[in-house]
């Protein structure tokens, strides 16, 4: 005799498989909505979190890669004969000069620079003509003109007093408001204002996709072969470090991460669903087995059934997954990297599904045909009990069903807690974000508002001002020293604190290797002996000893720049009003985030330290205070900066700066993070949502015979809903209070982190989310009630015993 599984029976098995998914048409759909599901959630996250960071990288895509410092018109005419040049845009700041507290900036700039490196539209043209100019709309804003492209305008272009007519171009579209504004000339004005100062930087797209810095600059030698320009002309912009991803936008998020994650939320999901299907069909394989099915072939059947629910299930995931994807991140989505990770996580999907079945399967592997002819999918694992007698209330009898399968409760309740833990945790750290507590910590951490001396009073075109204005001003009798002026800011109602802080305008240039731009103008702190010494508790290396460094003319630097040892070119304002250049010592090097934590410093961040007696010895200045930290009292910020600004105004030579425009510069570079993060947190709040009704779905279809033998022992249809509903309450509770344990504890440790790294968490409960989890397990639960009421109705108990 001869048993149907004795040869080569693959085709049968491949037949079973078939007929198994057809004979339960619910089952099938179900597994293949879950699988779907799963790759959808998984597959539209990934390319929502990969698609911020490539939306970031558009900003420096299309511009150039570097800049060509004091490139003369000669030599821009032979570069544009390579080949390899694609555009030059060309620009030149030329000076600045204040209209009330306004800074205008005047500068020159040809077309392909703000076409192409600024990004910018304008109506018209750049100025071609000595006599023409160009706004931006911001600008015509404030001035409060209805100026059009074309028309006369009369204006003071220098500051000086000396009002012109001059024909407006063209007009810039920027419309942001700005404490600063720009008025743009053509080259010919701009050499006659800057007389012998005129120095242009090119900014020059090539023809290359590389984007690390020593490929580029490589590149940019043999670009400028025959044109007289030396590579020490050359910067890197920021076009590098954006696209080799060393600068990330706002809080970059950890894509591997969050996809092996939600692969591990979605592959219990997936296993969840099989396993309650597996087990329904053991007395399936159990009659199987009385006819020769080996183990092996029954393996075989449960992994071809499993593979084709996974083929059915993961293209349309994928298809699903990438228009979620797409509507979450138009702009960076790339059809490139789409391909790239479908592939990647169909794999991975099909790999989930085969070793998701295997742990069910295994179950009827192992079970003897004699037992799997009796096997129950409600009987579970057989659990000793010494009780003579239970309680068989709705109550008991729901516990009981969840005790006698451990693995599935257990299973279930980590699905549904760590699902709702993922949301907590997305949404906690979205809605922690605070840009406030950044700029406080790195720009303002004495008070809310700074008041600087003016570098430039006046005008710079104003042949008596000097480049170090500033300097001058704390040499021949400091604003901010003046009795006068402290005591009328002292009368200002709100204000409940006045820091004074040294510092003094200078320009450290530091080792240009990479090609960067390495030459930073501004404020920089000088100490006393006593803040030096406290300095050194923060110092990563180098020791901060203040004789050693007024005599060496010694420097702590920012870490990273430079390192202990380096010598830095400082230049600044001389007392005899020339300028001075220094070669400095760093002998200490410091981390500014760390800086700032342990013992703040005014103007914050700064790039590098010096000494007081070292400034006093190279500008001769002795009252060296450069900014007043004015911290404003809760509540009264506006009305003291409005008083201060006013101040500000009759004195002439001071500015102020107040941490609002800091923080809403802030917002914006975190405004895409935050939106990825809450589209996350939407995506599993939907996604677990369907997935936990779908599962309650399936184990309640699963569950028929059960219901019928109940029935048919007495049990009422009253006292059948009501052990659900106690089933699910318990599920649904205990999934709870995972979600809410687990999502606090990694809400802490992830907004903890996040705030080491960039100080910008202050940690909030998401109430909204948190209701809306408790509304939706709420809802979940009265609607499966009224599912498993209007289904019980409709189902008698011979038909529940031979549907099983």
């Amino acid at each position: 005799m001869t048993w149907p599984f004795e040869n080569d029976t693959s085709f049968v098995v491949k037949k079973l498989a078939n007929r198994n998914m057809k004979a339960d048409k619910r089952s099938r759909l179900l597994l293949i909505f879950t699988i779907a599901l799963s790759v959808c959630m998984v597959f539209s996250i990934v390319l929502i979190s990969a698609g911020l960071q490539e939306k970031y990288k558009n900003t420096q895509r299309n511009k150039a890669q570097i800049g060509i410092l004091g490139i003369t018109d000669e030599q821009s005419a032979r570069l544009l004969q390579n080949e390899d040049v694609l555009w030059i845009g060309e620009y030149s700041a030329i000076g600045l000069f204040y209209v009330e507290d306004k800074t205008i900036t005047v500068a020159y700039g040809n077309q392909d620079y703000f076409l192409h490196q600024e990004e910018k539209t304008l109506q018209g043209n750049t100025p071609q003509k000595e006599n023409e100019i160009m706004l931006p709309q911001n600008y015509i804003d404030y001035l409060g003109k209805p100026y059009q492209a074309g028309d006369t305008v009369s204006l003071d272009l220098t500051g000086t007093g000396r009002e012109a007519e001059y024909i407006l171009s063209g007009i810039l579209d920027d419309t942001k408001e700005s404490d600063g504004y720009f008025i743009y000339v053509n080259k010919k004005l701009a050499r006659v204002l800057s007389e012998d100062t005129f120095q242009v930087t090119a900014y020059t797209r090539l023809n290359t996709k590389a984007i690390s810095s020593s490929a580029i600059l490589d590149f940019a030698e043999g670009v400028i072969q025959g044109t007289d320009i030396v590579k020490e002309q050359i910067n890197l912009t920021e076009y590098f470090a954006v696209m080799s991803g060393a600068i990330k936008s706002g809080i970059p998020i950890p894509v591997p991460i969050l996809a092996v994650l939600t692969a591990i939320l979605a592959a219990t999901i997936v296993y969840g669903v099989f396993y309650t299907k597996i087990v329904k069909n053991v007395q399936m394989f159990g009659q199987l087995r009385t006819v020769g099915m080996t183990k092996k072939q029954m393996k075989k059947m449960a992994g071809k059934e499993g593979r084709l629910y996974a083929l059915a299930g993961i293209p349309l995931g994928l298809l699903t997954g990438v228009l979620v994807g797409f509507a979450g991140c138009p702009d960076g989505f790339r059809i490139k990297a789409a391909v790239l990770y479908a592939v990647l996580i169909a794999a991975a999907a099909f790999a989930t599904v085969n070793l998701a079945i295997f742990g069910p399967v295994r179950v009827a592997m192992h079970t003897s045909p004699v037992e799997g002819t009796r096997y129950l999918v409600y009987a579970g694992d057989k659990i000793k009990s010494r009780k003579l007698h239970r309680r068989f209330t709705p109550f008991h009898l729901a516990k009981m069903n969840i005790q006698r399968n451990r693995k599935k409760a257990v299973l279930t309740l980590f699905m549904l807690g760590m699902s709702g833990a993922f949301l907590l945790v997305t949404s906690t750290a979205a809605g922690s974000i605070d840009p406030e507590k950044q700029a406080n910590f790195k720009y303002y951490p004495y008070g809310n508002i700074l008041i600087q001396i003016k570098n430039t009073v006046g005008s710079s075109f104003d042949k008596e001002s000097e480049p170090y204005g500033s300097s001058k001003l704390q040499l021949e009798g400091n604003p901010l020293e003046a009795q006068a002026f402290i005591e009328e800011l002292e009368t200002i109602n709100g204000i409940e604190k006045i820091t004074r802080c040294d510092c003094i305008n200078m320009t450290v240039t530091f080792p240009g290797g990479s090609g960067s731009i390495t030459s930073i103008t501004d404020f920089f702190p000088t100490l006393d002996r006593e803040q030096i010494e406290e300095k050194q508790a923060v110092l990563s290396d180098g020791m901060a000893d203040y004789d050693d460094m007024v005599t060496r003319n010694g420097i702590l630097a920012e870490e990273g720049t430079t390192k202990v040892g380096d010598t830095l070119k400082i230049e600044g304002r001389a007392p005899d009003g020339s300028s001075f250049e220094m070669e400095s010592v760093v002998v200490g090097t410091y981390d500014r985030a760390d800086l700032m934590q342990d013992s703040p410093v005014v103007p914050g961040s700064p790039y590098f330290i010096m000494t007081y007696d070292t400034a006093k010895k190279l500008t001769g200045i002795t009252e060296q205070t450069g900014i007043l930290a004015v911290k404003a009292s809760d509540g009264c910020f506006q009305e003291v900066l409005d008083a201060v600004r006013g101040l500000a105004e009759q004195n002439g030579e001071i500015e102020v700066n107040a941490v609002e425009q800091t923080i809403a510069n802030i917002q914006y570079r975190y405004q895409a993070s935050i939106k990825a993060m809450y589209m996350i947190s939407a995506i599993l709040f939907i996604f677990g949502s369907i997935s936990l009704m779908n599962m309650f779905l399936v184990d309640f279809q699963n569950r028929k015979c059960e219901f019928g033998l109940f029935e048919a022992v007495g049990t009422t249809k009253k006292q059948l809903n009501r052990m659900l509903d106690r089933e699910i309450g318990l599920y649904l509770g205990g999934s709870l209070i995972i979600s809410l344990l687990c999502g606090s504890i990694f809400s802490v440790i992830v907004c903890k982190r996040l705030d080491i790294i960039n100080h910008c968490i202050t940690l909030k409960l998401p109430w909204m989310f948190l209701l809306a989890l408790t509304a939706v397990l709420a809802v979940i639960y009265l609607l499966f009630s009224v599912y498993a009421r209007l289904e019980l109705k409709k189902t008698s108990i011979l038909s529940a015993i031979r549907d099983d």
